[in-house]
């Protein structure tokens, strides 16, 4: 017994004993240069085979995506969402079963396979959707723009079922899930304003402006207005909520539409901290999972102007990445804390037998292997955006130069308008470079 302990506490190739953002980070740096190094990619496309598979397929497909293989993204987030069905279809959800298995009752969480949160879900679609628009495919586009907002609408009920089934069961294992409230004001302040974590307003935004362009405006109004719904302090989706509505009543337009997709940087990754877990041997430290205000970069506008330097447009923050992972976090509290509560009285009993049958020796290694395990589950999906913004502007038909003024860096485009078409400029600012891409024009009726 003891062997085994010591021979998994050496095997450090995954999330049970590397912390994800240690990995992440070889990932990410690759975005910083082009083309993206081989062994980035190929270390993703290795381990989407693994328990974690999923959440590999969206760093895969995010990482593609970002450097031009349309092809290679489009496999790996249909990849994801064929796990998401499988999931759904076993109704394997996170807190189905507590305890989880052996393994994750005497290591850590990350010995659960990984689950993807709402708010990945939605983004997956809605990047798939941009697959599919980049390749001037209207019928998939809009299959997964229709994806993005069932997750959106089952989200609530399936996270309320979770967190009352987690209260449920810490009520039955006697955890009193009020004394940890004091410990997670980091977590409550990266969260700030936002109500639940799978309420995206960008993806929203990114379906209303494609219905508007193919003359559905009855879908494009529902869209903005559930945007609005979510920043009602914005005066953007306000005058949208009313060109649409005044384009159902038949007004003309007699210019086309150029929008501004603009994601900044990286979300923040979890962080670790020590959690007293009272039970009934006595006060045990455990790793847990949290997020810092202090680690949280800030939104930074990106601004449009035209050849003559006049200014047309300037984001605006419809959804705030880290918040939405922040409230995440917030949501599988109960969970976390009933799992780590039996996780100590386990870990405890497993010393104590290690101590009878084994004498100090096997009391050490198990101490030994206890410290080697404690590592909190900081997995998140890690090359999302930390903020994703969006602006438009109209502008008269025909070719224009524009420029995208960002704190890191500019680029020129010129980009076509067509009358009463919509162009989609998507950009994403990574360290070290500015990507951008001038999507297919969209127009007339599906």
């Amino acid at each position: 017994m003891v062997a085994g302990l010591l021979a998994l506490s050496g095997c450090a190739t995954n999330s049970l004993f590397v912390p994800y953002p240690n990995q992440a980070q070889q990932w990410k740096a690759s975005l910083a240069t082009a083309p993206v190094t081989p062994a980035a990619t190929q270390k993703l496309e290795k381990a989407a085979s693994g328990g974690d598979g999923v959440l590999y397929l969206q760093e895969l497909g995010r990482v593609s995506q970002l450097t031009g293989q349309r092809e290679q993204s489009r496999e790996a987030f249909a990849g994801a969402i064929q796990k998401y069905d499988e999931e759904d279809a076993s109704a394997r959800i996170q807190v189905s079963s507590l305890t989880a298995s052996a393994s994750s009752l005497i290591t850590n969480d990350n010995a659960r396979g990984y689950v993807a949160p709402d708010y990945e879900r939605i983004f997956t679609h809605a990047y798939q959707a941009l697959n599919y628009w980049d390749a001037n495919d209207p019928t998939g586009t809009a299959v997964e723009l229709r994806g993005a907002a069932l997750e959106q609408r089952v989200a609530a009920d399936k996270r309320d079922k979770e967190i009352a089934k987690a209260e449920e069961a810490a009520e039955e294992n006697n955890v009193d899930l009020s004394q940890f409230d004091g410990y997670f004001q980091g977590i409550n302040a990266v969260a700030g304003e936002v109500k639940a974590s799978f309420q995206n307003a960008w993806t929203f935004y990114l379906s209303a402006l494609f219905w508007e362009a193919h003359g559905e405006y009855n879908d494009a109004l529902v869209d903005y207005k559930k945007a609005l719904e979510i920043h009602p302090e914005l005066d953007m989706l306000k005058e949208d909520v009313e060109r649409v509505s005044n384009a159902m009543k038949g007004r003309p337009a007699d210019e086309g539409m150029v929008a501004v997709l603009y994601e900044q940087g990286f979300v923040q990754a979890r962080e670790e901290f020590s959690l007293p877990i009272p039970t009934v041997h006595g006060i045990f430290s455990v790793a847990f999972p949290t997020y810092s205000l202090t680690s949280k970069p800030r939104p930074n506008s990106l601004r449009v102007l035209d050849s003559a330097s006049q200014p047309l447009g300037e984001t605006v923050v419809l959804a705030d990445v880290g918040a939405l992972a922040a409230k995440d976090l917030k949501e599988r509290l109960p969970g976390m804390l009933v799992r780590q509560t039996l996780r100590a009285t386990a870990k405890y009993n497993l010393q104590k037998k290690a101590n009878d049958d084994f004498g100090p020796l096997g009391a050490f290694a198990t101490q030994l292997y206890n410290l080697v395990s404690e590592q909190a589950d900081r997995r998140s999906w890690l090359t999302l955006p930390a903020y994703a913004q969006a602006t438009r502007f109209s502008l008269p038909q025909g070719k224009h130069t524009l420029v995208l003024s960002t704190p890191g860096g500019n680029a020129t485009l010129t980009v076509p308008v067509v009358n009463r078409g919509l162009t989609v400029i998507h950009v994403a600012a990574v360290p070290g470079q500015l990507i951008t891409r001038v999507l297919p024009v969209q127009e007339g009726p599906l």
